[in-house]
């Protein structure tokens, strides 16, 4: 292996690109979107809405978590990483990273309004623990990896998308790292943190 694998030249030439802050804008987008859209969410008790607000806040009953719930914790974490991976070596792989990103933050900010809306001032605490500090993790690597993959596709040169993304395959490492660690926060601390002040 090559010592510069792991280099943070790389992350800090991807973090510097217009990419990225094309990306963060794409985030942000999905962010205002889905806070507007779960503030304005009807609360009737028959409602899709109604029934995903419980969903989110059952699922952050403080219980530790079963096998079925690590599992679907990392295919939740890497399923994203590796969409991202997969639609960068495609056709229009602007448009479709850029909406895979603005889906992402939809969700993000969906599922708090989601919590808020079905447990009230429990609902903050249930997002702060469960949402917003794993997205410390994942905002950061989606953001870095998608940036990567779009940074591969633009500069192939007739080499191909796999071969010119060994180029920022340290940053695809750290972003693999940042969403392990997104996935041991959900698994390990999320459980213990609201089971301490659970309703």
């Amino acid at each position: 292996m090559k010592r510069n694998i792991l280099s943070f030249s790389v992350v800090r030439r991807l973090r510097q690109s217009p990419i990225f802050a094309f990306l963060v804008a794409v985030l942000l987008c999905g962010v205002l979107a889905g806070s507007f859209t779960g503030m304005h969410i009807p609360q009737t008790d028959g409602s899709y809405v109604n029934d995903l607000a419980r969903l989110v806040s059952s699922n952050a009953a403080g219980k530790m978590p079963t096998l079925r719930t690590v599992a679907a914790c990392l295919v939740g974490a890497y399923g994203w990483m590796m969409a991202a991976l997969m639609l960068g070596a495609i056709i229009g792989r602007l448009l479709w990273i850029a909406l895979l990103m603005a889906v992402r933050g939809f969700l993000l900010a969906f599922a708090a309004a989601a919590a808020l809306a079905e447990s009230g001032l429990w609902g903050i605490y249930i997002s702060v623990v469960s949402i917003g500090m794993s997205a410390v993790f994942w905002m950061p690597a989606m953001l870095l990896l998608c940036t990567a993959v779009l940074d591969a596709g633009m500069t192939q040169d007739g080499k191909g998308y796999f071969a010119a993304l060994k180029h920022n395959r340290g940053a695809v490492i750290l972003c693999a790292v940042l969403l392990f660690g997104s996935v041991l926060w959900r698994l390990l601390a999320v459980p213990v943190l609201l089971g301490m002040f659970g309703s």
